[in-house]
């Protein structure tokens, strides 16, 4: 266990050869090794640690000399506390050049992001870490198309804290993922994830701000590699394509068997029969006994009036 002196490089034995020359002043080290029960190279290591701090001293006569405590160790300390000082000014400096540091680092960024290739192929088996990059190092709306099983909340911790911290990301699913997928639909909706429902998506993408998006490689198929794309112009078109099916989607917390109105945004999205069934969880015959029904209500006999009429009451309402 280091003693007192430890803070000053003096060993345990160093500090202890110390005081046994402090209480037995003049006394050769050879006197001090036996009465310690040293050996010499004990003795030798600790007295070196001892002069090196100007503690001790070594007469001609083979005896081992100490000043005064007080004005020995105020020395020292003193000068400990000078190299201190200088120590925190040379840290000082470091802290004022922080600036300059993170000046070098952002221009390296902008440099290495515009040699950056403006498509970049990703296998299937990076496509997570890629991802959490991404969503990392851009800033804005996360746009997600996702046809097929969503992406597992608890696969993307850095998504998970940035949506805590309020970023916003919205996600496009086919209705069969309301019934398939309910679970992993409701932890993205805790996280703040915004969900709309769709009758069809043409592929799966991503995009992440204004700077990058993400895709298949093969358009319209699932399960293979991936490709980031950076040009400008190729993010632009698929935030368009996003925003143009996000606005005509329907909330993915609207349930098609709760309202009239309701059934027939599933309709306007263009959800067949089959696909409407599913996501309300009911046959196929009673979606077809309700639209036959809406239809009879309101006096039309296509599909096609049945939107128009329900869209002039909705705008005179």
């Amino acid at each position: 266990m280091e003693g007192r002196l430890g803070v000053l490089g003096v060993g345990p034995q160093g500090e202890e050869l110390y005081r046994h020359v402090l209480r037995a002043p003049g006394l050769t080290l050879a006197t001090h090794v036996s009465q310690l029960g040293w050996t010499d190279y004990e003795a030798e290591h600790a007295i070196e640690q001892l002069r090196a701090r100007r503690l001790v001293r070594v007469t001609g006569l083979g005896e081992v000399v100490a000043d005064h405590p007080r004005a020995a160790l105020e020395r020292v300390v003193s000068a400990e506390e000078a190299r201190l000082a200088t120590r925190r000014q040379d840290l000082a400096r470091v802290r004022d050049a922080i600036d300059a540091f993170v000046t070098d680092h952002r221009a390296g960024q902008e440099s290495q992001a515009s040699d950056q290739p403006l498509r970049e192929r990703v296998d299937q088996a990076v496509f997570g870490s890629v991802y959490e990059h991404l969503v990392a190092s851009t800033v804005g709306v996360i746009r997600r198309a996702k046809p097929g099983a969503p992406l597992a909340a608890g696969d993307f911790p850095t998504v998970r804290q940035q949506l805590s911290a309020g970023r916003e990301q919205r996600t496009l699913y086919l209705p069969d993922a309301l019934q398939q997928y309910a679970g992993a639909l409701a932890e993205w909706a805790s996280l703040g994830e915004q969900q709309r429902v769709v009758g069809e998506l043409p592929s799966e993408f991503y995009v992440f701000g204004e700077e990058v998006a993400i895709g298949s490689t093969e358009w319209g198929q699932q399960g293979g590699d991936y490709v980031v794309l950076r040009d400008p112009m190729v993010v632009a078109a698929f935030i368009a394509l996003f925003d143009r099916l996000w606005a005509a989607a329907a909330p993915a917390e609207t349930r098609p068997d709760t309202t009239s109105g309701a059934l027939v945004d599933w309709m306007q999205q263009g959800l067949t029969d089959e696909a409407i069934a599913r996501a309300m969880g009911v046959s196929l015959r009673t979606v077809r006994r309700r639209i036959a029904g809406l239809m009879t209500e309101h006096g039309v006999t296509t599909r096609f009036q049945l939107a128009l009429r329900i869209a002039e009451r909705r705008q005179k309402s």
